[in-house]
């Protein structure tokens, strides 16, 4: 009575496509060897190119040079979309910044720019060495987002407007930046001074602290 339902059983573990080992691991080899694809970030219309920006606060400006790089190209490949949403990034954020403490709450969508930038970096591939590093920047985002959130809800009633570093966002986006940066420097040591110059001043620059 039992044979029948033995047979079915290896019928559809057949069917539900069991691979061999040699199989997976050509399968494996594959998935190893193709590249990971990116696209252009969004380009937000802040009003503030990201030179501008970056004088505005004031800041320096550093770009990392892909060409002089020592990281490995798939992550390489990461590292300089990144920080083309990271030039981004301060622009929103300085923008954003000048129009608030004008009470210009409704000159631009801070909040839909915010999330341009948070869908595109989400549907980022990241390589497998820089996932910690890409949460951190997403919970970057994430408090600077929620602290123009709550300034243009509360408007000229919002009490960290004069007091920016006690917000809870601004604390959270700010401890997340610098582990960021922290994880760059960790990886990638033999980077030459100018990429670790750059890679200090796309974080710093976006951090409100």
């Amino acid at each position: 009575m039992r044979r029948p339902a033995i047979i079915l059983l290896f019928a559809i573990t057949l069917i539900g496509g069991c691979k061999s080992p040699a199989n997976k691991a050509e399968e494996s080899v594959a998935a190893a060897s193709t590249p990971l694809q990116y696209s252009e970030p969004p380009m937000i219309d802040t009003g503030l190119s990201a030179e501008q920006a970056y004088a505005a606060i004031p800041h320096r400006r550093t770009i990392w040079i892909e060409g002089q790089s020592a990281v490995p190209a798939e992550e390489k490949a990461y590292l300089k979309v990144m920080f083309q949403v990271l030039d981004q990034a301060v622009a929103v954020r300085v923008a954003s910044l000048q129009r608030f403490s004008s009470e210009r709450y409704d000159a631009s969508d801070t909040d839909a720019q915010f999330d341009q930038l948070i869908k595109f970096v989400r549907a980022m591939p990241v390589p497998k060495a820089l996932t910690v590093y890409h949460k951190h920047i997403l919970d970057g985002f994430s408090g600077q987002r929620q602290f123009f959130q709550d300034w243009k809800s509360a408007r000229e009633r919002f009490a960290y407007a004069q007091q920016i570093a006690g917000h809870p966002g601004v604390r959270n986006s700010s401890e997340a930046i610098r582990a960021a940066y922290d994880e760059l420097m960790s990886k990638y040591p033999r980077e030459s001074a100018t990429n670790k110059d750059a890679f200090f001043d796309y974080h710093c620059a976006w951090d409100f602290l």
